[in-house]
């Protein structure tokens, strides 16, 4: 522009002897300086025209950039949101109420649900005490305590929103900066049973944001609604979670129609900016694209330069409106390809997922069939795109199977949007029937509802717990026969202990008193001495027998349970001081046999336990035949059952319950603090005809 100021301007001196010297001279220099002020008043009219239309279209163009990255957004959102209402759901039926909220299946749980979401780092669950105790993350090496948390302290407040989503703070985990989304969910009452939460990863929304092909875009932020920054592109990312000025603005933008504005600002550096403010759908987001209006104007420069330097105002134009044309093709090509990209990219992740997916729209007609789905209907997605889906899987699987799975996607079609449905269903295959998990959920498209139906085969699933269960079940024989040949080496050893030791020792003592008292006429000093081996012969035949009673009392092969119970009963009485009150029933166990002996033994476990950590006074036992059952229950009147305690040595609590199941009765325990411990086992007796 200077250069052509300088070829229009002529020098004052020079003009002046013009004038002086010609008429003419004159009059041209004077209709050159109309020219020249005609020049410059037309082109600057033309700038200026121009200038207002490029405002206008940048204008045009942010409103449009806000409207994509708020459908985005909406888009990246609801993916978080689905996966926490899966996971919500899952944690809120039959089957996860009983499931703990910090077991491993509630961890493969969110980390399936969060799978192919680059949106989210992790999901983490939180219980009804602000304890997060599990998540899809495997770094979590303890509970945590987030009550002071937003995120938590929101849902404590009875009729809060179903979704909330947090302002940006440092993650604690990898100091990343991050938001949270968080959903309650409930126990079978109806109560406040926890969170599902997910950490969001801001760094995909700038990438998002950075991908963006328009140069003259210099600003995006991504708001909540009190105008505290979520996200940013590069430039702004310093001001993460800091307030933004315009919050009159963002008021102004809530109660606008189409909840879209486009204004101009002046940011703190007095520099003018053209923003869009755009309210991202169903959440309280706002998107704000922004320019400076000395970028915006960067192409109104390039077009004002050759205007200025050139009398040629209409051939300038028009190569400036046909480079105008151009760059707006290119950018619409830009952004085409940007969007192409994007739908090829969830194009192969579809096809990737292991998972069998198709979509149905409104008219029935198939629009999604990916490999998996081709695996377990074993049909080509070619022959089945555009068919109606009824008549394909009438087609292809049985009648009785199918028709349940028929009956969900035209339920599906006349439910309202988002919502969803989980069940299990049969197809079938060469090799016969098979159980598949469905998942499906209601979206609308242009409009009209579609429908997407997730397929999982569970007959792996099936075979992995069939497996399972019989090794259970070869484990519970094999450590019954362990405790058979234990208890017949214990019986073994008591006898030979009490029979052949016992009278080894008896003999033993015999020949020293023999030989005592021949000794003490000849030396009559050796009588304290023959005392001493005998008390010392004495102490050690009361050992073997007691060592013998403890293997295994022979009262119990030879008498029966009763008589060993209440020989047991006194000796721990005396042993410990404990009264004991023993109740029996006229009829006995089988004398020797697995009932008696495991009634003995949970018996004795449980008296010894008491006298180890129960500090009782008194304990109860009683023993009963209630409908076809032995029950045996013994109450102590302690300190109770501290569950930080654990029997050493015995059978201990898990060897009680064991035994009780291995001859298919059953073991409880119920304590509470200062009110004792009541132990109870229930078996089966051994020949119904006794109780008859």
């Amino acid at each position: 522009m200077s250069r052509g100021k300088e070829e229009l301007v002529i020098n004052p001196g020079k003009a002046t002897l013009l004038f002086r010297q010609s008429q003419p001279v004159r009059a041209l220099c004077a209709l050159s300086l109309i020219l020249l002020v005609a020049v410059v008043l037309g082109a600057s009219i033309l700038l200026q025209k121009l200038r207002q239309r490029e405002l206008a279209h940048v204008q045009a163009e942010i409103a449009s950039l806000s409207r994509i990255l708020a459908e985005q957004t909406t888009r990246s959102v609801d993916g978080m949101t689905q996966a926490m209402q899966g996971a919500r759901d899952r944690l809120s039926d039959h089957i996860g109420q009983k499931l703990a909220l910090n077991s491993t299946p509630v961890q493969l749980l969110l980390q399936a649900r969060i799978a192919g979401l680059p949106q989210v780092k992790s999901m983490f669950v939180v219980d009804r005490n602000g304890m997060v105790v599990n998540s899809s993350r495997a770094d979590l090496n303890a509970p945590f305590s987030v009550v002071q948390r937003d995120f938590y302290k929101h849902f404590q407040t009875p009729g809060t929103d179903e979704l909330y989503i947090s302002r940006p703070e440092r993650a604690r985990l990898d100091g990343q900066w991050t938001f949270y989304l968080a959903m309650p969910f409930l126990d079978a009452g109806g109560q406040f049973r926890g969170l599902v939460a997910v950490a969001v990863n801001i760094g995909y929304f700038e990438e998002l944001y950075q991908s963006i092909g328009l140069d003259s875009v210099s600003r995006i932020l991504l708001l909540n609604w009190d105008g505290v920054i979520m996200a940013s592109n590069s430039a702004t990312q310093e001001r993460m979670g800091e307030f933004v000025q315009e919050k009159d603005v963002l008021a102004t933008t809530k109660q606008a129609p189409n909840g879209e504005i486009v204004i101009a600002t002046q940011d703190d550096a007095g520099e003018h900016r053209y923003s869009g403010y755009r309210l991202v759908a169903k959440y309280p987001l706002i998107i704000a694209p922004s320019v400076k209006e000395s970028e915006a104007l960067v192409s109104w420069q390039m077009v004002a330069i050759p205007i200025a330097i050139s009398a040629m105002v209409a051939v300038i134009f028009i190569v400036a409106a046909t480079f105008m044309v151009i760059m707006n093709v290119l950018r619409k090509e830009h952004m085409a390809m940007a969007l192409r990209e994007s739908d090829e990219r969830l194009r192969y992740m579809v096809q990737s997922v292991r998972d069998a997916m198709l979509s149905i729209g409104a008219s029935g007609k198939v629009t999604l069939f990916n490999p998996a789905a081709e695996r377990i209907f074993g049909l080509n997605a070619q022959d089945v795109l555009g068919r109606d889906f009824a008549q394909v899987f009438l087609s292809n699987q049985p009648k009785l199977l199918v028709w349940p799975l028929i009956n969900y996607v035209n339920t599906g079609l006349v439910s309202p949007p988002g919502s969803s449905i989980l069940s299990i269903v049969s197809l079938g295959r060469a090799e016969g029937e098979f159980p598949v998990e469905l998942s499906l959920s209601t979206s609308m498209f242009h409009g009209e509802p579609q429908v997407t139906v997730c397929l999982r085969d569970l007959s792996e699933r099936q075979q992995a717990e069939y497996e399972l269960i019989e090794s259970n079940r070869q484990l519970q024989e094999l450590s019954a026969a362990l405790e058979t040949v234990r208890e017949e080496e214990r019986s073994r050893i008591s006898r030979e202990l009490h029979d052949e030791l016992g009278q080894a020792l008896t003999g033993l003592r015999m020949e020293v008193s023999w030989l005592g008292s021949r000794l003490q006429a000849l030396q009559p000093g050796m009588e304290k001495k023959v005392t001493s081996v005998k008390k010392l012969i004495d102490t050690t035949i009361a050992s073997v027998r007691r060592i013998s009673s403890e293997l295994r009392p022979l009262v119990l092969d030879d008498l029966g349970f009763a008589a060993a119970a209440n020989w047991y009963v006194d000796q721990y009485a005396t042993r410990t001081g404990i009264a004991v009150n023993l109740i029996l029933p006229e009829r006995d166990p089988e004398n020797g046999g697995a009932v008696a002996t495991t009634l003995f033994r949970v018996l004795q476990e449980s008296l010894t336990n008491i006298a180890k950590h129960a500090q009782a006074n008194n304990v109860h036992v009683r023993l009963a035949i209630v409908d076809n059952w032995w029950q045996l229950s013994i109450q102590d009147d302690g300190v109770g059952f501290d569950g930080g305690i654990r029997t050493r040595g015995g059978i201990g609590l898990a060897g009680m319950k064991e035994r009780a199941q291995i001859l298919g009765g059953n073991f409880s325990l119920t304590a509470a603090s200062g009110q004792g411990t009541v132990v109870e086992v229930r078996l089966p007796v051994e020949n119904l005809e006794k109780v008859a």
